[in-house]
């Protein structure tokens, strides 16, 4: 009796088991929204034949770019990453150890709003020496469109399962496990003298909307009902 108790008791977990399954579904939302923020990204180059004249060529360049900027934003907020002062030899010429010029160059940034990046464009194109190698646009708020994707998505998982669950006859659905990811594919618009020649003439950019991709890939368990 004690031995047909205990297989009954092992038979009733393993149909327990066999009732319950699992339902996998993945699910993708998109939230758009116009950009508030442009960056540029600046480039100040200077050759000269000494090293003082190239650098004083740079500053002369730089106070150019400031004194511009100011007219329209903060110039502070140009920001260097990276500042180089190098000799160029003619390798070609083992004997010439002077270098035939020195450069100097920097990288910067600048991140103003959309509603100022054509008075900008304009500017910056302007100043000899000065290369805009590319603008990008964000939004302000960038996590909170990330969120509002996520949510998205998560609703339309979880309607996908139910659908699921009720076409089978299933009930009581429980996450088991779950993994999400986030794209933010960048919005660019490169420059180059080609567009800065265009610029100067009339500076003219609208830039299109910006969008975050959420995906969600759950599992779920469900039990007969």
């Amino acid at each position: 009796m004690r031995r047909l108790t205990l297989f009954l008791g092992l038979l009733m977990i393993v149909s327990t088991g066999f009732a319950q399954s699992e339902i996998s579904v993945s699910a993708s939302a998109e939230v758009s929204t116009q950009p508030e923020v442009a960056e540029f990204r600046l480039a100040i180059m200077a050759r000269q034949q000494l090293a003082t004249d190239a650098f004083s060529t740079y500053l002369s360049r730089y106070n150019a770019l400031r004194n511009s900027l100011d007219k329209i934003v903060d110039s502070t907020k140009l920001v260097t990453s990276n500042l180089s002062i190098t000799p160029f030899f003619n390798y070609k010429n083992p004997e010439h150890m002077k270098p035939e010029y020195y450069q100097v160059s920097t990288s910067m940034s600048l991140s103003v709003p959309v509603s100022k990046m054509n008075a900008i464009l304009g500017r910056v194109a302007s100043i000899d020496g000065v290369t805009i190698n590319g603008i990008s646009f964000e939004a302000k708020d960038r996590e909170k469109m990330e969120i509002e994707a996520l949510e998205m998505a998560t609703k339309k998982a979880q309607s996908k399962a139910a659908a699921i669950a009720k076409l089978e006859g299933l009930t009581d659905l429980k996450v088991k496990n779950l993994n999400t990811s986030v794209s933010r594919p960048p919005v660019p618009f490169f420059g180059g003298e080609a567009m800065m020649a265009t610029a100067a003439v009339e500076p003219s950019v609208t830039p299109s909307s910006i969008s975050v991709t959420a995906t969600i890939n759950v599992t779920y368990t469900a039990t007969q009902k």
